[in-house]
């Protein structure tokens, strides 16, 4: 009886260290897996400072309008770009143009 007592206790203790041991296994298992494929998301879209006559400070001022991509500034009113970006309505105009032709 003694003896199936050490021989379940030596078992129990080996099951015990393996269990303990198990993430150092998987970790090193799964490290050796390949990283999953990067998807493309194309370019990222052109920022506002492209443009000439917006420099950090308008850009900054449109980017917290909303207004930080190119895209978003050919598609905006001249009365917003004027207002957000503290400008004349005419100088607004000649940024979404600009704008546009990108």
């Amino acid at each position: 009886m003694k003896r199936v007592a050490k021989i379940i206790g030596f078992v129990g203790g080996a099951v015990a260290v393996i269990w303990a041991m198990r993430d150092r296994f998987i970790s090193v298992a799964t490290s050796r897996e390949p990283e999953p494929p990067a998807f493309r998301a194309g370019p990222p879209p052109a920022q506002v400072e492209s443009i000439d006559g917006i420099g950090p400070v308008f850009a900054e001022r449109l980017t917290r309008a909303g207004l930080g991509s190119v895209g978003a500034l050919a598609a905006a009113s001249p009365d917003l770009v004027a207002e957000a970006a503290g400008v004349s309505a005419a100088r607004a105009r000649t940024w979404i143009d600009v704008a546009k032709n990108l």
